[in-house]
């Protein structure tokens, strides 16, 4: 079978979404493509400097490709943050990487848990234990790489920050919002970047109606190896997420397309709810750290937990 598109070349890859077969090539010039739509749509290419959060992983590898494939170089930094996993985190891996982003001439910034929080996240996880706190890792990496990505977009100057975020991890994090009904923050899943804080960079996901087998294909046609050792922190019992995703691919393989009619259906939905919704001009300071925090509360959920696990000390504050 020739290809869809070219008509030219044996066609390897079978998109059902689309109901079209597509040789190697025609599929990598169409992932760009659908990438490159994204970003003129949202107006990245106006911007004057980009930070690309990255991880070293299949996504951020193709994040890095695409955008640097119709994207000034100079416009393009990426930052990379070390949480501090033992086992896990592996020097050759960031080095590897490095050399990708060099031979595309996008600068590396390297940063750690351990240098920016004071504690790597293996330390976080046996002092909450040690209390006896029912807080998972994800919960304490989650907090903290977005605060630090945050950091570096303002430090850097950055008119954007771009994750490797794809349609099924998109996806599955709009039904989760759905499910706990939180509001605020399903909002800003929407097409449309919007921002609480003047201390907020605005943050996009490029990636966002790009399948995450699509990912994985391209990284595995451009010949990138990638971290595929899985956080040994991963929960071994099954997760709200992990059962919204299996229901989430149950329905694709039955309906080809049903994640992005999911996505398409909740932007409309979302930018309606915001042009109907009235939100305060700034999200309130911690008085801790100083990062924007939630409506209500005078500490971040990040200082909260180092203060609830010992690690930080911060005295006569009215704990509410």
């Amino acid at each position: 079978m020739k290809c869809s598109l070219c008509g030219v070349r044996d066609a390897e890859i079978y998109q059902a979404h689309k109901g079209r077969s597509l040789c190697r090539y025609c599929f990598i010039e169409d992932i760009r493509d659908r990438v490159k739509r994204e970003i003129e749509r949202l107006g990245l290419s106006r911007a004057s400097k980009i930070v690309l959060a990255v991880s070293g992983g299949k996504d951020s590898y193709v994040l890095a490709d695409t955008l640097a494939s119709f994207i000034d170089h100079d416009k393009l930094v990426a930052y990379n943050i070390i949480e501090g996993i033992s086992g896990y985190n592996r020097v050759e891996q960031v080095i590897q990487f490095k050399n990708f982003l060099n031979e595309l001439g996008i600068e590396l910034i390297e940063d750690s848990f351990e240098k920016s929080v004071g504690f790597t996240l293996d330390q976080m996880v046996a002092n909450s234990k040690k209390r006896n706190l029912n807080v998972s890792a994800c919960t304490f990496c989650g907090g903290f790489r977005r605060k630090l990505i945050n950091t570096a977009g303002l430090k850097l100057n950055g008119d954007y920050v771009a994750t490797g975020h794809n349609l099924d991890d998109e996806v599955q994090a709009i039904m989760l919002n759905v499910i706990r009904g939180d509001l605020i923050r399903l909002i800003r899943f929407g097409d449309k970047p919007i921002k609480l804080s003047s201390r907020f960079v605005l943050r996009v996901k490029p990636l966002r109606r790009i399948y995450e087998w699509e990912t994985t294909m391209y990284a595995y046609y451009k010949g990138y190896k990638f971290q595929e050792v899985e956080c040994p922190y991963i929960e071994l019992k099954p997760t709200l997420r992990a059962k919204v995703r299996e229901l989430l691919y149950a329905l694709e393989e039955k309906r080809p397309g049903t994640l992005l009619q999911i996505l398409d259906t909740f932007d409309i939905i979302a930018e309606r709810v915001r042009s109907g919704s009235s939100f305060k001009d700034e999200l309130p300071r911690c008085k801790i750290c100083g990062d924007p925090t939630s409506y209500g509360r005078e500490i971040c959920k990040n200082c909260e937990l180092l203060i609830n696990s010992g690690l930080l000390n911060y005295q006569n504050f009215p704990m509410s």
